[in-house]
């Protein structure tokens, strides 16, 4: 499901609700409506004192459970993931951190300061399909340990030992290791909302043993700074790459295996994820392994070109909109460009549309910008074609992507621009966006 972000509050004045003695809402201003449209749902509301945060309850862990109150809440571009998680860590906290961005949902469970737990709400990281994708076990295997798990309340995990597709210590290496992978990516998330609550003290813990914070910190900055590098030449986990002609001479021990790989399936090739399941081997360490062949000239990218979308027509109203962000980004560019900072900007946009895991990025899959910073416009429409087909409105994946992408582009300008510039630039892409159809305001 598309939404849209709540715009950047630090720029208008805060709208106000007014409640009375009785605790009826008597009024609403125009503007906290709007922000409230944004964002519709059932929510829980919290007391600290004299703060009330509303928290959303959609049945997911966002809301507080049964004995918990919330201790934290903020906004991550206001407070990065890995000031918060080293905070709490030094602080020995024992809570559940829910950080949300989009539909997409992650929870980490601290004890003392440790992480004791990582989940999330997106399939690919469920335990079964991490160990799939890893080449430990088939689908097959999968299905039967999951026919277990139903029948028995059993974790999937013990189900596969029982079951003896997996011996102790290879599921608590996978464990381990799949904790680290959701810690090191959740700790790169620049934009969305976290929430701590604090348990009640009989709260269940896992009975494995918790893995060191500050292990895990410190392997979410160096998994950043590698994979930076990485994707510089290597775009995605599905990138495909094939054997060169050159000589296998200067292949070292460590790249061997994914050089044979690579040697073994000829000119197809493989994708990175694809090398990560035949080496059993995490998504990262695939990728650096690639890279490396790469640098040396061993294998190459393999250049494909997207299919054209579905015919599809789009709807004037939905032509307009698009011009009226790209005339909006284009000003937010030349004002980067005056600023000295035009580059910047580029890199961080052209990064946003490329990350995978976004919550937008079945639309902006093979998106870039033109020199002025607008979207290219064809294969913006391929990709709103196919999510047309798969039954999504084109008016509200257009306003909801677009408005989460001048968020990020403002959030760029205000860490860059001076405060007076940055109020000036902020006034002038809002009267731009006035002239939007009113079903994208």
């Amino acid at each position: 499901m598309f939404r849209a972000p709540l715009m950047n509050d630090s720029r208008v004045a805060q709208p106000t609700v007014l409640v009375d003695r009785s605790g009826a809402i008597v009024r609403v201003e125009p503007e906290a409506r709007e922000l409230l449209k944004l964002l519709p749902g059932r929510y829980r509301l919290h007391r600290a004192g004299g703060v009330l945060t509303l928290v959303s309850d959609e049945n997911a862990g966002t809301a507080a459970q049964p004995g918990e109150t919330l201790a934290l809440a903020g906004d991550i571009a206001a407070m990065p993931l890995l000031s918060l998680m080293n905070l709490l860590g030094q602080s020995r906290e024992t809570g559940r951190v829910v950080i949300k961005h989009g539909d997409v949902e992650r929870v980490t469970l601290l004890k003392t300061g440790d992480v004791a737990s990582v989940g999330s709400n997106l399939p690919r990281d469920r335990m079964g399909e991490f160990l799939v994708r890893l080449g430990k076990i088939d689908e097959r295997q999968l299905n039967a340990a999951m026919e277990l798990m139903h029948q028995s309340g059993q974790r999937i995990g013990q189900c596969l030992v029982q079951l003896k597709f997996l011996q102790p210590h290879e599921l608590w290496s996978c464990i381990q290791e799949q904790m680290t992978d959701i810690f090191a990516e959740l700790c790169s998330w620049t934009a969305g909302s976290f929430v701590l609550y604090r348990v009640p003290a009989e709260h269940p813990f896992p009975q494995t043993p918790a893995l060191s914070m500050q292990h895990l910190l410190l392997e979410a900055v160096r998994r950043a700074d590698e994979m930076s590098v990485f994707r510089e030449r290597i775009p995605n986990v599905n990138a495909r790459l094939r054997r060169t002609a050159k000589d296998a001479s200067e292949v070292s021990d460590e790249d061997s295996a994914a050089f044979g790989y690579f040697d073994m399936m000829g000119q197809s090739g493989a994708t990175v994820a694809e090398v990560a399941t035949s080496l059993q081997v995490a998504e990262f360490n695939a990728t650096r392994l690639c890279y490396q062949l790469l640098r040396v000239g061993l294998i190459e990218l393999v250049r494909e070109t997207r299919p054209p979308g579905p015919p599809f027509k789009l709807a004037a109203a939905d032509r307009e909109r698009i011009d009226i962000f790209n005339l909006a980004f284009r000003e937010i560019k030349d004002e980067m460009v005056r600023a000295g900072h035009g580059e910047v900007l580029t890199d961080g946009v052209r990064k946003y549309l490329a990350d995978p895991n976004g919550a937008f990025a079945d639309l902006f899959r093979y998106v870039d910008l033109d020199d002025s910073g607008a979207l290219l416009v064809d294969p913006l429409v391929n990709n709103l074609a196919t999510l047309h087909g798969m039954g999504l409105d084109p008016a509200t994946v257009l306003t909801d992507a677009l408005n989460e992408l001048t968020f990020f582009m403002l959030f760029q300008c205000g860490e860059l621009l001076t405060p007076k510039a940055d109020e000036n630039l902020g006034r002038r892409v809002r009267l731009i966006h006035a002239s939007l159809p009113s079903a994208a305001r």
